[in-house]
């Protein structure tokens, strides 16, 4: 899948970019409100700048990657600038995803995952995403995603984007579960997500902080005893409602349905209060 990876990298981001330069600059991003659209525009280019450069050099420790945030020059303040800059760093993250196979070691925020192919895979969703963002932002219709990034994208949040969230949880913190969710694609598979808070007092200076975890597998026996919802829609439907863009899908050209969720209504609190975490 690795050419129909950088092929829709490629494709999202010059869509994505198309739909931006008709966009005033000032204008919000609906689905990420505190941006504007040049702000947009600015985190697809450090996106992909960035990541061209943990490839580039080889990083796969944190010392490395500090040093490439700190080395990044500062945004452009005009928007052909910020226009050249984005098209220089798509091109640059795709010639290193190009050169570079999936096995290859690579730094990546989460432990699990640390080649290459995390990479390749990450930014297709970013791409896809971010280019739903710019078309709502531009006020266009949402180009469907392909039903295989749509399920890959769903599986990505499941994969990757809510367990990595147990790694950041501080020491000083306890977490508990506190209910189970049923994701269903329709004529698809089925996945059980378990859903934990944490909370706890920093020590240092005795401030509260607290947040929300998913993460596949939940103990069968523990799980009986939990409130427990279900989601149900189609894969790109329940793609862009873990992504949080649950607002995209009555504005996507040829319809793709909502997602339907049911049940006890502590779990679904819950699973709300999941999905704003991960928001943007």
């Amino acid at each position: 899948m690795s050419e129909d990876a950088l092929t829709t990298i490629r494709q999202e981001s010059d869509r994505a970019v198309a739909a931006l330069s008709d966009a005033d600059p000032a204008r919000p991003v609906p689905t990420c409100t505190d941006w504007t659209a040049d702000d947009l525009l600015w985190h697809i280019a450090e996106v992909h700048e960035f990541w061209a450069g943990i490839l580039a050099t080889g990083a796969t420790t944190q010392e490395r990657v500090q040093a490439i945030e700190e080395g990044k020059a500062p945004r452009p303040a005009e928007r052909e600038a910020l226009l050249a800059r984005r098209a220089t760093a798509t091109d640059a993250l795709l010639a290193q995803l190009t050169a570079r196979a999936d096995e290859e070691p690579a730094w990546f925020w989460y432990s699990a995952f640390q080649t290459v192919g995390i990479t390749r895979r990450m930014q297709t969703h970013e791409a896809s995403i971010h280019r739903i963002d710019a078309e709502l932002t531009a006020g266009l219709p949402v180009t469907p995603l392909t039903e295989e990034v749509a399920a890959d994208g769903l599986g990505h949040v499941l994969d990757v984007m809510w367990p990595a969230g147990f790694e950041w949880i501080p020491d000083w913190a306890e977490t508990r579960p506190v209910a189970v969710v049923e994701i269903a694609v329709e004529g698809g598979a089925e996945e059980l997500l378990e859903i934990s808070r944490w909370s706890g007092t920093r020590p240092r200076d005795g401030k509260e902080f607290e947040g929300v975890v998913g993460r596949r597998s939940p103990d069968a026996a523990a799980a009986e005893a939990l409130p427990r919802t279900r989601a149900t829609g189609s894969a790109l439907a329940l793609d862009l409602w873990a992504w949080g863009r649950a607002q995209a899908l009555p504005h996507v050209a040829g319809g793709v349905g909502e997602v339907t969720v049911t049940g006890d209504a502590e779990a679904v609190r819950q699973l709300e209060a999941l999905i704003a975490e991960g928001h943007d």
